[in-house]
């Protein structure tokens, strides 16, 4: 599901284009776990040279003569020879990183620290004892079901979440990736990865009047909650509840304190109204993706294109850097 409802300026259009991708493409699925992807890419790095540290704070940008130097972390100095990359929000970039005497344009401060996040997101995962019995027996050989009412309940879902409140009816997406590696789960078995991306980050009431909400999501909201989605998947899959074995969930709270990047549970760092998408993401006051201070570069889900999997932002900046150095004869 986008991070657009269908009543938004982009949604209508997003919407359409990313189910035609999905089918003319498809949707890939990593062996033996999303993990094997970032490992994958571990080792590709490894093999150019590149040192990859992880587990430190980010705690300021270095800047000398107005010119980026490096990155300040809680347990080290790293030092740049010729540029910085930053994949975080505006917020973090423009209200925390850089320094108060940044040569930053007022304005473009002023337009980060406006910078507005969307809905919250939670991910659910469920163990079951065996397949689901989906009452239409195609959907046990689909990996990605989504479940809603038409196009309409999504929309208010979207609307009741804007407006703080818990969907009455959320929109369901229904990993089941086990159809395409059945290495992920035990000989029978089978497992559901679910996403919610209609929620509020403080839910202040429920649409439905049924769970209490008191602007934060409590163990007992967060197990009302879930019992409603897994209530609504039941509806297509009748064996649901003898087949359930367990599930856990990552609330918008946790999803933000787990990843700095994802304010107020948005996982996909911004709202992406017109006004904060393509041409104008992040900012409309600003470049693309070279910010005012020289060598220092803003990618990231929060940068065009946006948010996925492709990391077209980065591979954007890459591009520019590699053709700057063809062009000054440095290899």
């Amino acid at each position: 599901m986008a991070p657009r409802s269908e009543d938004h300026a982009l949604g209508g259009l997003m919407l359409p284009a990313m189910a035609a991708t999905l089918h003319g493409f498809g949707m890939p699925v990593v062996a033996g776990g999303a993990r094997n992807f970032v490992r994958a890419f571990e080792a590709l790095l490894g093999e150019l040279g590149v040192h990859i540290s992880t587990g430190r704070s980010a705690e300021r940008l270095l800047l000398t003569g107005g010119r980026v130097m490096g990155v300040a972390t809680d347990g080290e100095t790293v030092r740049a020879r010729r540029a910085v990359l930053v994949s975080v929000t505006p917020t973090a970039l423009y209200g925390e990183l850089l320094p108060q005497d940044a040569p930053v344009p007022p304005a473009i401060r002023d337009e980060a620290l406006r910078y507005r996040y969307g809905r919250a997101a939670m991910q659910l995962h469920v163990a079951l004892s065996a397949p689901l019995g989906w009452r239409d027996a195609r959907l046990a050989g689909v990996p990605l079901v989504h479940l809603s009412d038409g196009s309409a309940s999504t929309a208010i879902a979207c609307a009741e979440a804007e407006a703080g409140l818990l969907p009455r009816r959320p929109t369901l997406v229904v990993g089941q990736q086990y159809v395409l590696d059945p290495s992920r789960v035990p000989d029978g078995a089978a497992t559901l990865w679910i996403q919610l991306q209609e929620l509020p980050y403080k839910p202040t009431g429920d649409a439905a009047g049924e769970l209490d909400a008191h602007g934060r999501w409590t163990k007992e909201l967060t197990e009302g909650y879930v019992q409603r989605v897994l209530a609504r998947i039941a509806l297509h899959a009748p064996d649901l509840p003898e087949k359930l074995l367990a599930w856990d969930a990552v609330t918008p709270s946790d999803l933000m304190a787990h990843n700095p990047n994802a304010v107020d549970g948005d996982p996909y760092g911004g709202s992406a109204e017109l006004d904060q998408a393509l041409l104008w993401r992040p900012l409309p006051g600003a470049a693309r993706h070279a910010t005012p201070v020289p060598g220092l570069w803003h990618i990231g889900a929060s940068t065009h294109p946006g948010p996925g999997l492709g990391a077209g932002s980065g591979h954007l900046v890459a591009q520019h850097l590699i053709r700057g150095r063809r062009r000054s004869g440095r290899r």
